[in-house]
């Protein structure tokens, strides 16, 4: 299949993982816990899927540069992961932090450029660019809730810009990592195995305080388990296709470009479901992300 098919199609599937973790949050449960349990069980899944071709990939020569491309790529994610959440929760405006974290395609673009000797053409980045602008135009909200927007301000400050930033680099460095363990010859559920093993061991210590209240009330835990499992089942596509994503796209920041476009699927989505509307802002970042994305695939 043509590179951008995976981006597309990791890019909706981003949109059920992304509504599962919602409809959890909103039932009030923490994003560590949610993404500790999202891991783990992803973890299973890409261990399954790397079992019958794992003796090959221990005995590789280059075993070890493939170890540190994983393991750079799984804490630069972990972290991104962590400073997205914060950032969100303090900034007064989630737009604004899901504005600067979306940037990261722009780096990675030029970044890929230099690094891997990846495609490079000003059509292309020119998409890169209304894709963006069409994201920013979509997540930013004219005006915060009053209510959160002063809870947010008294007890944050403006923390959460570098905490936006913080992210921003993660995400980048975590795409550069994966773009070089898929050339060193390894498959996305090995690479995404690899990962996920750090990411697992990072959310268990910063969990590690609450995760025995996390198996204390039995009712809400039965509650949580399958949807949690749901989400891991999304994360396990999403991650799969994103690695392939990344691996065959002439620059790996084209291919981040059309899935940060999930952003525009969800804005359709919650028109149903949470009572959103449309407004000219949004009409306008549909377009521009529309036209993006067929400057990039064509």
């Amino acid at each position: 299949m043509p590179w951008f098919v995976y981006s597309i199609l990791s890019a909706g599937l981003f949109v059920g993982l992304y509504l599962c973790i919602r409809w959890l949050t909103d039932k009030g449960f923490a994003p560590k816990q949610i993404l500790l349990f999202l891991i783990g069980f992803a973890s299973l899944g890409f261990l399954g899927a790397t079992i019958p071709s794992l003796p090959k990939v221990l005995n590789a020569e280059n075993f070890l540069d493939f170890l540190a491309a994983g393991a750079f790529a799984g804490i630069s994610s972990s972290i991104g992961h962590w400073a997205d959440f914060e950032a969100i929760k303090r900034a007064p405006n989630p737009g604004f932090s899901t504005s600067i974290r979306n940037s990261s395609i722009l780096p990675v673009t030029v970044l890929s450029v230099i690094l891997f000797n990846s495609q490079f053409r000003l059509e292309k980045l020119l998409g890169v660019f209304l894709i963006l602008g069409g994201i920013i135009a979509l997540v930013i909200q004219k005006q915060a809730p009053s209510g959160e927007k002063r809870i947010r301000n008294n007890d944050c400050g403006n923390y959460w810009v570098p905490l936006a930033f913080v992210a921003l680099t993660g995400y980048t460095l975590m795409v550069l990592g994966m773009k070089k363990a898929t050339l060193l010859g390894f498959s996305p559920p090995e690479i995404c195995l690899c990962m996920y093993i750090v990411n697992f061991l990072f959310f268990t210590f910063i969990c590690r305080r609450d995760f025995r209240s996390y198996f204390q009330d039995k009712s809400r835990l039965r509650f949580f388990l399958p949807v949690a499992f749901a989400c891991a089942l999304f994360a396990f596509g999403v991650n799969l296709l994103n690695v392939k994503g990344i691996e065959l796209a002439p620059n790996p920041g084209y291919h981040e470009a059309i899935r940060s476009t999930n952003v525009l699927f969800l804005t359709f989505l919650a028109i149903p479901f949470f009572s959103a509307s449309m407004d000219k802002q949004k009409i306008m970042g549909v377009i521009s992300t529309v036209a993006g994305t067929f400057i990039l695939v064509v």
